[in-house]
Order: structure tokens, then C-alpha cells, then sequence
């Protein structure tokens, strides 16, 4: 009987390494607590590097990377509220925008002018596709109000949403 149970068992064992169930063959899980966790956006956050001093209060979202894609939001708090999101991809950039900053904070991570730049109370999506410009007419639009969520936003920014 231990003849046909042991075979079995390593059978039982190998498909699961293989599969990733037993830790043998995954690399190590990592666990934050709450003493290894940094504040992701703070006052002093890319200050120096980025922005003139005069705009310490920008606020810069984590860069998520969703793989075939990535996102990151920004708030300008004494701005009326701006807020913007930025999507990329391989071929394109969209660029939602509620409001304006005209101190052009967006021009530093690579967004054009314009698009960063927003509109007085307006809320602006610039979809900018170099490779296929018709695109860019059919998806870009803007709404003649701001996001009315824009301080619940800026709110959770440094909570990493």
C-alpha cells in the first residue's frame, strides 16, 4: 500500500510546486505594517526637483501601472480645487482635467501644455494618440462644469487613490 501512496504523493506535491501553491517555487511575499509605510504624497514630495517653491502644495498621486497601461493623479489644492488624472498607454495619453492650473504643474511629468493646463471651470479629457490623430476629435470633449467630487479627491491623493 505505501508503494501506491507515495508516488501519488509526489505527484500531489510536484503539481503543486509547479502551480505555485507551495512556497518552494514562488519568491518571497512581502507584508507592509504600518511602521514601514511612508506617506506617498506630502508637502516636501518631488518639491524641489519638479516645481518652482512656490507651488509646494501640488500633489502628486502614486504612478499605478496596470500593464498594458498606467495612471497617475495630481490635485492642486489652492488652484480652485484642480484636479487631473493621467492615463498612458503604448500609442497614447489621455489627460482628464477639472479645472485650471495655470502654473502648468503637469508640464514636468510630460504632459503638453494645453492638455495640463486645463480650463477655468470646465472638465476637460484630451486623448492624444500620435499614431492615429482621428482619435484624438472622437475622444477628447470637455463638460462646462468642474468635477463636483474634486475635494474628496484631493482628500484621499495621499492615501494613495
Amino acid at each position: 500500500m505505501s508503494r501506491t501512496i507515495l508516488p501519488g504523493l509526489g505527484r500531489a506535491a510536484g503539481g503543486l510546486i509547479s502551480a505555485g501553491l507551495i512556497s518552494l517555487a514562488t519568491g518571497p511575499v512581502a507584508h507592509a505594517d504600518g511602521e514601514d509605510l511612508t506617506p506617498v504624497v506630502g508637502a516636501d514630495f518631488l518639491v524641489g526637483d519638479v516645481m518652482p517653491a512656490a507651488e509646494t502644495d501640488f500633489m502628486v498621486g502614486p504612478l499605478q501601472n496596470f500593464g498594458l497601461f498606467t495612471d497617475q493623479s495630481f490635485a492642486d489644492p489652492d488652484d480652485h480645487e484642480f484636479v487631473a488624472t493621467v492615463l498612458s498607454g503604448h500609442s497614447f495619453t489621455d489627460v482628464l482635467t477639472s479645472g485650471a492650473d495655470p502654473s502648468d504643474s503637469l508640464a514636468a511629468f510630460g504632459v503638453p501644455g494645453d492638455a495640463g493646463i486645463g480650463v477655468a471651470g470646465e472638465t476637460v479629457n484630451t486623448f492624444i494618440d500620435p499614431s492615429n490623430p482621428a482619435l484624438e476629435s472622437l475622444l477628447s470633449f470637455s463638460l462646462p462644469f468642474t468635477d463636483p467630487l474634486a475635494e474628496l479627491f484631493t482628500a484621499l491623493l495621499p492615501l494613495g487613490f
